[in-house]
């Protein structure tokens, strides 16, 4: 079920360069979310911006709190980061289909790139009581949530693009030399990453599960400004029939 909230900001702040944490206090949103959903948060009152901000859901929270990261890249998000504790915004969620967390007893791979990290340490969290998980995020050159993915993971690798924090290079690289260990490859991140994890998946034949980042308008698939072509050839929305699908169903 899905719920239009004034939510009170619990906590706002920087916490590398362009990414920001925002716990936010609901009333129902939280108590309803579920690992690799998102939420549409209105910006101001002035409707400028227009469209309504898709943040995925990093943490769900005791005391109906859910905690958000986001990176500013344009008017919206620069607002956000402006606002301070105590101020209100209007939110929209939970919206989306999540990951399957609904898993026993597998050995999982995680695998997260750039922001989308932020999206995937709920899903360690449940997914960590049952399995063996273990955590690959790769960055460009500052890393965040690394005390928190070793928390609900076996083993954790980093990468940085600039060598600065962990290993150089890319995240599938590091992922690639142990893929035949895993029943299950669970990410999210840029296109370019989620090709490559679609492609190791493909080739080793492990079921893959991708959280697609797509621009979306409405958030209810009425725009259908997010929508995407199967593999089988049937057009879908990202925001009602996503965000998470499976690798196989998807041309990436």
């Amino acid at each position: 079920m899905k719920y239009i909230e004034l939510c009170e900001i619990v906590e706002n702040k920087e916490i590398i360069d362009g990414i920001y944490k925002m716990i936010i206090k609901t009333e129902n949103i939280a108590g309803q979310s579920k690992a690799g959903q998102f939420i549409q948060i209105k910006i101001n009152d002035l409707n400028d911006p227009l469209l309504r901000r898709p943040i995925s859901i990093n943490e769900i929270l005791k005391d109906d709190r859910l905690c958000i990261y986001y990176k500013v890249v344009g008017k919206g998000t620069d607002l956000m980061a402006r606002l301070n504790k105590g101020e209100k915004l209007d939110v929209i969620g939970p919206l989306g289909n999540g990951f399957d967390v609904s898993l026993g007893n597998k050995k999982i791979a995680i695998i997260g790139g750039g922001i989308g990290v932020a999206p995937l340490l709920e899903t360690a969290k449940v997914l960590s009581e049952n399995n063996q998980v273990d955590t690959y995020i790769g960055f460009n050159d500052d890393i965040y949530l690394e005390d928190e993915f070793r928390k609900n993971s076996k083993d954790v690798y980093i990468t940085t693009v600039t060598g600065k924090i962990g290993e150089k290079g890319y995240i599938t690289e590091v992922l690639e030399k142990n893929i035949k260990s895993y029943d299950l490859l669970i990410s999210c991140g840029p296109n370019v990453m989620l090709s490559e994890v679609k492609k190791l998946a493909d080739k080793h034949d492990i079921k893959c599960q991708l959280s697609l980042e797509e621009r979306m308008g409405c958030g209810f698939g009425a725009c259908v400004g997010c929508s995407i072509e199967t593999t089988d050839g049937v057009m879908k929305k990202v925001c009602v029939d996503g965000p998470v699908f499976l690798a196989s169903e998807v041309n990436i």
